[in-house]
């Protein structure tokens, strides 16, 4: 991979990092606030946080300097993305 595609992921997963992060924190607010209002926001914050995991297990898959426990730290990643799919598939399915 180029340099300039690199830093341009990087880039794309950091400012994806802040987006998800900032609709959840508002998405958890409003779900507690209003918990029969927004029912629904409960399986979108699984689903957003398991997109979130997925981005940080691509993270670990692509470091290229190959720290000692990168690979456990990455599949640890997407395992917990799978088990989060889950959840929001389940809330989803109850609503």
């Amino acid at each position: 991979m180029t340099g300039r595609r690199k830093q341009g992921f990087i880039l794309f997963r950091d400012v994806m990092h802040v987006i998800l992060a900032i609709v959840i924190i508002v998405m958890v607010v409003f779900a507690f606030l209003s918990p029969n209002k927004y029912a629904i926001f409960f399986p979108l914050i699984f689903l957003l946080f398991s997109v979130s995991c997925l981005l940080d297990a691509i993270k670990y898959f692509k470091n290229e300097e190959h720290l000692k426990y990168s690979f456990i730290k990455a599949t640890i990643m997407f395992i917990l993305f799978l088990f989060m799919l889950l959840m929001s598939t389940i809330g989803f399915l109850n609503i």
